[in-house]
This record gives C-alpha cells, sequence and structure tokens, in this order.
C-alpha cells in the first residue's frame, strides 16, 4: 500500500535548515564526494596494476609511484582523448546509417577513445618506460570493454529478476 503524504510531512529545504545542519549535510556530501573519487582513483589504480603485471615484459619502472601517476592521469588523458574522437562521434550522430550500424561504430569510437587515452597515459606518466606502447594500451582496452560487457549481463539480469515477479 503507498504511503500518502500529508500536507504537513513535506522535505526539508535548504533554507528551512539551521545552520548546525548545514553544517553536518556540507561535511556529509564532501566526504561521500572524497569516498567516491577515492573509489574510482582505486579502480583506475588496479586497473593500471593489471595492465602493469600482464605487460610485465613491456613496462619497467623503478617502483609503484610511476602506475599511481598513470592512475591519477587517466582522467585527463581520457578528456584529452574524448575531445579528440568529438568529431567523429558528431559526425556518426548526422550520418543516415542504419541504427545497428551506428551503435558498432559508436562502440568502435569508444573503443578507441580507450586506446588512445592509454597511449596518453603511458606517454605523459612519469617513470614508467614502455617498450611497444600499443600492446598496453590494446590490453587496457580489452579490459575496459570486458567490464562493460560484464556490467551490462549484470543489469539485463537485474532487469530481468525485476519483471518476473
Amino acid at each position: 500500500m503507498a504511503h500518502q503524504r500529508s500536507d504537513d510531512e513535506t522535505e526539508p529545504t535548504w533554507g528551512s535548515l539551521c545552520p548546525r545542519d548545514k553544517v553536518l549535510a556540507a561535511f556529509g556530501m564532501t566526504g561521500l564526494g572524497l569516498g567516491v573519487l577515492a573509489l574510482g582513483v582505486l579502480v583506475l589504480l588496479l586497473t593500471v596494476l593489471v595492465v602493469a603485471a600482464v605487460s610485465r615484459g613491456l613496462i619497467e619502472s623503478d617502483g609503484v609511484g610511476p602506475f599511481i601517476w598513470g592512475a591519477v592521469l587517466c582522467l585527463p588523458c581520457g578528456l584529452l582523448a574524448a575531445v579528440l574522437i568529438h568529431p567523429l562521434r558528431l559526425l556518426l550522430r548526422l550520418s543516415s546509417v542504419t541504427p545497428k550500424a551506428k551503435r558498432g561504430a559508436e562502440m568502435a569510437l569508444s573503443a578507441a577513445t580507450t586506446f588512445l587515452a592509454a597511449m596518453f597515459v603511458e606517454d605523459f606518466a612519469p617513470g614508467p618506460r614502455v617498450q611497444h606502447p600499443w600492446l598496453p594500451a590494446l590490453l587496457a582496452t580489452l579490459l575496459v570493454a570486458l567490464a562493460n560487457v560484464v556490467i551490462n549481463h549484470l543489469e539485463n539480469r537485474k532487469k530481468e529478476a525485476g519483471s518476473s515477479c
């Protein structure tokens, strides 16, 4: 049975909060934002470490520091790659190809963006020496594509489980 809200049970607004509650809310949101940011950097660091471990013959480093730099540089390098690929995405959206072809081309552009971002990280990160940079970049692209496939599969299973009730 759905609960109906009476007129006295309104959601508090920012203006209706006392200063103490505003400070607590600000600290809570800041903590939440920093936690999400830390989790994102941790996932990126794990991805960089997995790529480095699998490509250990191709990537040489003096310590863990360059890999931390690589994880930190993933976001700016990804943004740079996305900016460079964006004109192709615009052309694709303006084209009159079939939806299935558009979806395939969009997936290819996404892989190209990931590959280019990984190449930028390898080039801009201070410290690591990479012999054949395209191989670890290709591995990173495949890992991201695999993660997307797993996430889509789990979302579809969740939707199917929710619709069977």
